[in-house]
């Protein structure tokens, strides 16, 4: 059986939609702003490179997450799909997600604005292991939304 699930994670942060923008897409390069968690352990394989339209690339870590750029309208959006291939014990299922920035300049910094649509495939007993993914899935994006503001209001103006 497939769920859906659409979460939003928003944040103000003093910096402009450029700078943000080409932080998010400078995706070999996020170790400069988002250090490595137990589920994110840096981008490879980024090609082409610069990213663009069309780049395809590899998160690594605990989870593999192959993926792919699916808009990119800088300074205002920036679009990722990406399959998160969860391999535990119990539970081995593919993760369709797809996160889309949205960036719009207010009060003199940007109002970012990330949201992510996860369609799971569960079966059966796995479908109660639904409430934990979630909770995994919202600290890792307010970890990434907060780690990016850390970075860009750390940078002289």
């Amino acid at each position: 059986m497939s769920t859906t699930r659409d979460l939003r994670f928003t944040t103000l942060i003093g910096g402009s939609p450029e700078t943000i923008f080409d932080l998010i897409a400078d995706l070999p390069n996020y170790g400069r702003w988002l250090p490595n968690s137990s589920v994110f352990g840096g981008t490879v394989d980024v090609k082409p490179y610069p990213v663009r339209l069309g780049t395809m690339y590899l998160e690594v870590g605990s989870v593999q997450k192959p993926g792919s750029v699916t808009e990119y309208d800088r300074p205002k959006h920036i679009s990722f799909h990406h399959t998160v291939q969860l391999r535990q014990r119990m539970l081995s299922t593919d993760v369709d997600a797809r996160i889309r920035y949205t960036l719009a300049s207010r009060d003199g910094g940007t109002f970012v604005d990330r949201r992510l649509v996860l369609t799971f495939s569960l079966h059966g007993l796995q479908s109660l292991a639904l409430p934990l993914l979630l909770d995994g899935f919202r600290k890792e994006n307010n970890r990434t939304l907060a780690a990016l503001k850390r970075y860009v209001e750390s940078q002289p103006r």
